[in-house]
């Protein structure tokens, strides 16, 4: 069997793999990170594999990542998610009828829903106004 590493890493590229293992803003771009500077260093797939407990195709789809597109191919790419279902006028009507009612989450709710025609949980109102 063929054993893949990737090709010697420039003391440039090693401080910013370095940087992005240490200080990075998410655990996976850490993760990955860690997974580069190991197979630099002559480990084996199934070795990096083991040692960050991920499977041998994930480690193997980094380093091929790292190759294309250097650590920019590490980052997780935006996904799409839910359309929210409060736009910036319900957070500004939401706002009114909490300064008329600041303590009945229910109340507001029924005349939110009244005026908008959305049906939003209790949850959901709380969490739009703990972000205003």
């Amino acid at each position: 069997m063929a054993r893949r590493f990737v090709a010697p890493l420039t003391d440039s590229e090693q401080q910013t793999l370095t940087s992005a293992y240490h200080h990075g803003e998410k655990r996976a771009l850490r993760r990955r990170a860690h997974a580069i500077l190991l197979s630099d260093k002559g480990h084996t797939i199934n070795q990096i594999s083991e040692i960050l407990q991920v499977r041998r195709d994930a480690v193997s789809r980094w380093l091929k990542q790292w190759e294309a597109s250097g650590l920019d191919g590490l980052i997780d790419k935006p996904r799409s998610g839910r359309t929210p279902v409060l736009d910036a006028d319900d957070h500004q009507r939401l706002q009114e009828l909490v300064a008329e009612q600041p303590h009945q989450i229910r109340s507001l709710q029924a005349r939110f829903q009244e005026e908008t025609g959305k049906t939003v949980s209790t949850v959901t109102l709380r969490r739009a106004l703990k972000k205003k």
